[in-house]
């Protein structure tokens, strides 16, 4: 692509001292590693004074910055440009029409072409694949599934019976969708007796589900993951958990079952939601936290139990603190201590 080309793709101001519309650009690589028909970007202010030592072809940035030769392409948002040009120097694999002879696709499967089926993949009974989805090698597709168009599942993915997935649904190595919910009955022997899962997983369009990421099936009904949402390696989500559109959720977080998250929620690493409660629209919680109750919309928590985000904050600040604080108490105890046996003891010579 051409300095034009990638300015008019971003909506960018194309400006600088030594400006060559016409450059042909190669890759996208970051400030350490650009050369000269390279693009890079600054998303982080602390790195500006690194810019003058760039070497790159041009630099995407939200503000111009005088005095350096490379080309610059100024943008309100330089890592949203940044997604857009790499999605076009990058694109998603195109799907290569056709079915490994080493797969097994059922007969009466439905595929819209161009479907491509890799090494060793199994796609079961009743299932129905939309045009321009690439099922990598050593994928497991249960029966009943539907899968939209554009997808992209990549090896190792274990999609269970009945799941239904919308169009350019990412799916990262080894995740598993549609697995067992965790129920069980315990008897007066404390035995624990399987209760069987017969519901279903629905993922909306859009939705990334990262590596090694499992999503059980709903006991009754569905779990639902609703359009737009990201979610990260190594994340578990619950039976009949419900999650809106367009949220994050990060590695090794935990959703219980039955719970339900509204849009733009965000779930940051190793944090927890208990079964049962509703996380409202636009709320944050942030890593290692433990949600124990329902949210409002626009809640910002941290901690375990969650408590506020400011109020965390703030006794994280005189954490440092406590064993100084202690001492001082200690102290003023041995003080009132000692003033109030004086006391007694004049009571009793008076």
């Amino acid at each position: 692509m051409t300095l034009d080309e990638i300015a008019s793709l971003v909506g960018g101001n194309l400006t600088g001292s030594q400006i060559e519309p016409g450059k042909q650009i190669l890759a996208v690589r970051s400030m350490q590693e650009a050369g000269p028909h390279d693009l890079t970007f600054l998303a982080n202010p602390k790195y500006r004074g690194e810019v003058g030592k760039l070497h790159a072809g041009a630099i995407l940035l939200s503000e111009r910055i005088e005095g350096i030769p490379i080309p610059q392409i100024v943008v309100s948002d330089p890592y949203l440009a940044l997604s857009r040009v790499m999605q076009v120097f990058y694109p998603l694999p195109e799907p290569v029409n056709g079915i490994h002879q080493r797969a097994y696709v059922a007969s009466d499967v439905d595929m819209e072409p161009p479907v491509e089926v890799g090494a060793c993949a199994v796609v079961m009974e009743g299932c129905h694949i939309g045009a321009g989805t690439v099922i990598s090698a050593g994928v497991y597709i249960g029966p009943r599934v539907t899968i939209g168009a554009g997808c992209l599942v990549h090896p190792g993915v274990v999609i269970r019976e009945d799941t239904r997935i919308g169009d350019r649904v990412i799916i990262q190595p080894n995740a598993v969708v549609g697995s067992d919910g965790f129920g069980y009955a315990a008897d007066r022997q404390g035995h624990r007796h399987k209760i069987p899962q017969i519901g279903r997983v629905v993922i909306g369009d859009d939705v990334e589900i990262g590596a090694n990421t499992t999503i059980d099936r709903a006991t009754f009904g569905e779990t639902v993951i609703g359009k737009g949402t990201k979610i990260d390696n190594l994340v578990q989500i619950a039976h009949n958990v419900r999650i809106g559109e367009d949220c994050v959720i990060v590695s090794q977080a935990g959703i219980s079952g039955s719970s339900r998250l509204g849009h733009r929620v965000i779930l940051a690493g190793q944090s927890g939601v208990v079964g049962h409660i509703e996380i409202g629209n636009d709320s944050m919680v942030g890593a290692q936290s433990g949600v124990a109750k329902s949210l409002p919309e626009r809640s910002r928590v941290s901690g375990s139990p969650a408590i506020s985000h400011t109020l965390w904050l703030r006794i994280q600040t005189i954490l440092g603190d406590l064993p100084r604080i202690l001492t001082r108490v200690r102290n003023l105890e041995k003080i009132t201590s000692l003033s109030g046996d004086t006391d007694k003891r004049r009571d009793n010579h008076e």
